[in-house]
């Protein structure tokens, strides 16, 4: 096979095609990873309240509302759903309203979520809402839960301080810049520890494999483009065939396998326009 075909090969699909392959499962790794890594200072009873830090953090700890009734929902989730087999769900309602977490060294953090920047990845069970069915996901006070967002060092307006200079301060908890507050349940937690190991292993094992082409099957075509063994020269039929069919399985089995083996199911809500 001629030159110009061996470079595509070579740099194409063993090397941009392969090389993507692996930057997807790293950065699903890093995503899943960042989901599933609680903060230090929110893990252990025996944490100092000065370890906490601004900046983005998943939280666990338990919901507390002074304010409210022991039934009452901090946050709670509806979308309505028609019964009929198949038919997509409704928009969803959400209602929010601010409440401390109580980490487990004993230290507060004030919660304030904008049901426009709220996500509850946690599980929807069935339910009636007037006579509607819907699905319906709820925080409650007393409820362990974790959550995602932007740590931040604010003025406490509930408290007093030692003056106008030394306002009293408190960590608040918001959604970040860009994104959303995420409250997830133990049960989702866990899934994305998982998640973070089965696109680890696939990143080190596509890494290993992208490794052993360039420095093994091509190495020698590497030296010839760049004039350490003469003319250059083509890669062959067969290391061609073999390359070829070796990545496209590779990123064919990764792909259905990242499917397959997806503990959720994507499913697209629409939220109702603003008139």
């Amino acid at each position: 096979m001629g030159f110009v075909a061996s470079l595509l090969i070579v740099y194409g699909v063993a090397g941009v095609v392969l090389g993507a392959a692996v930057a997807i499962a790293i950065g699903r790794c890093l995503h899943h990873q960042r989901r599933s890594q609680i903060a230090a200072y929110a893990r252990s009873p025996s944490a100092s309240p000065g370890a906490m830090r601004e900046g983005f953090a998943l939280l666990r700890g338990e919901v507390v509302a002074e304010d409210a009734a022991p039934d009452d929902a901090v946050i709670a989730v509806e979308i309505p759903c028609s019964g009929r087999a198949g038919a997509a769900p409704g928009a969803w309602h959400t209602r929010a309203r601010a409440f401390s977490l109580r980490l487990p060294s004993g230290a507060a953090v004030r919660v304030e979520p904008v049901c426009s920047r709220l996500n509850l990845d946690t599980t929807f069970v069935p339910a009636r809402r007037g006579g509607v069915p819907v699905y319906l996901s709820e925080v409650r006070p007393g409820d362990a839960i974790y959550i995602a967002g932007s740590v931040r060092r604010e003025v406490d307006a509930s408290a007093a301080g030692k003056g106008y200079r030394d306002a009293a301060q408190a960590w608040v908890l918001r959604a970040p810049t860009y994104g959303s507050l995420c409250v997830s349940s133990e049960t989702v937690i866990a899934h994305h520890a998982r998640r973070a190991r089965f696109h680890r292993a696939w990143a080190l094992s596509l890494g290993a494999a992208l490794t052993a082409l360039h420095l093994g099957l091509f190495r020698a075509f590497h030296a010839s483009v760049f004039g350490a063994l003469g003319p250059a020269g083509d890669i062959g039929v067969g290391p061609a065939a073999l390359a070829v069919l070796f990545v496209g399985a590779a990123a064919l089995a990764y792909r259905t396998l990242a499917e397959q083996t997806s503990p959720w199911t994507e499913l697209r809500v629409e939220r109702p326009r603003a008139a």
